[in-house]
């Protein structure tokens, strides 16, 4: 019972308000202030400030919070620590990944670790870098793949492979047969470019800023299929990852002269938490798919 009143609190936090996390508990919302006024009875402290439309923890919640966190998070890796079984025949595993890569890796990815291992039930999620960090650090997701930042001390990231960004133009577009483009040429030609959610895009806006240009910038949307059909049925180009604009047959990648930074793809895992015979299984797919030939060369 006190588990249940502790995750009915987490989510109403999480949420701030009373409805969406009652959805997300499965439990009627008059159902849910019982449970949360039961653990401040047991308590005897106010834990949520209710006086507003959007619910805050009080002083006091905030304390509390931070442990009752901690807590519930030991007692998920002690359920997956005694659950898990070695020889993969069952198990599961959570894995976030950022956007950009949905478009070229996660099928091919997946579909291979489902083969090697059938019994294993996924859990994928697209997430952005600083949500998916913030996930791994409270326990929501087993592993990640994103890019090296350490911008989470508690947080390891296993570099995989360099990815490259370079200008995608359409069939249609006067560019299509040219290899390499300048800064001031592409600044004069109308994009399309992901939105400022994407941390591509945060990229990109400091490769200009750094050279002080700006991008033509006539369309931007949240999506990568939206901005490869755009590319592909006008004159307008984009900047993605290269691996991206190769996989499209009527699309065509240029280089950037002088050329973009290159991004260290990684797979991200938190220091200080179980790591599962799943999450074993997975790195060493991952070793084996992108570290295999550097170490063989050594």
């Amino acid at each position: 019972m006190f588990l249940r009143n502790l995750r009915a609190l987490l989510s109403v936090v999480k949420h701030r308000n009373f409805t969406r996390a009652s959805e997300e508990v499965c439990l009627s919302q008059p159902a849910l202030s019982q449970k949360i006024k039961q653990l401040e009875e047991q308590l005897g402290v106010a834990l949520l400030d209710r006086s507003h439309r959007i619910v805050r923890p009080t002083d006091v919640g905030e304390v509390y919070l931070e442990h009752a966190r901690r807590a519930l998070n030991e007692l998920e890796m002690g359920y997956r620590a005694i659950h898990d079984v070695q020889d993969l025949s069952r198990g599961s595993l959570r894995v976030g990944f950022t956007p950009t890569f949905s478009a070229y890796l996660i099928g091919p990815l997946f579909k291979r670790f489902y083969q090697l291992y059938p019994n294993i039930q996924l859990h994928l999620r697209e997430l952005s870098q600083e949500q998916l960090e913030k996930d791994l650090q409270e326990n929501e997701l087993d592993l990640g793949l994103a890019f090296v930042s350490h911008n989470a001390e508690h947080i390891d990231y296993l570099p995989l492979f360099s990815e490259v960004l370079a200008v995608a133009v359409g069939e249609n577009s006067p560019l299509y047969s040219k290899e390499k483009m300048t800064l001031d040429e592409i600044s004069a030609v109308p994009m399309a470019l992901l939105s400022q959610d994407f941390a591509t895009r945060a990229y990109i806006d400091s490769y200009f800023d750094q050279h002080q240009l700006k991008p033509h910038l006539a369309i931007e949307a949240n999506s990568i299929s939206t901005i490869l059909d755009l590319v592909k049925s006008s004159e307008l180009v984009s900047v993605l990852p290269q691996a991206i604009i190769e996989k499209q047959r009527e699309m065509h990648a240029i280089s950037l002269v002088p050329s973009l930074p290159e991004r260290t793809a990684a797979l991200l895992l938190h220091k200080t938490h179980y790591i599962s015979a799943a999450s074993h299984a997975f790195k060493s797919l991952m070793i084996d798919e992108f570290m295999q030939d550097s170490i063989d060369s050594k």
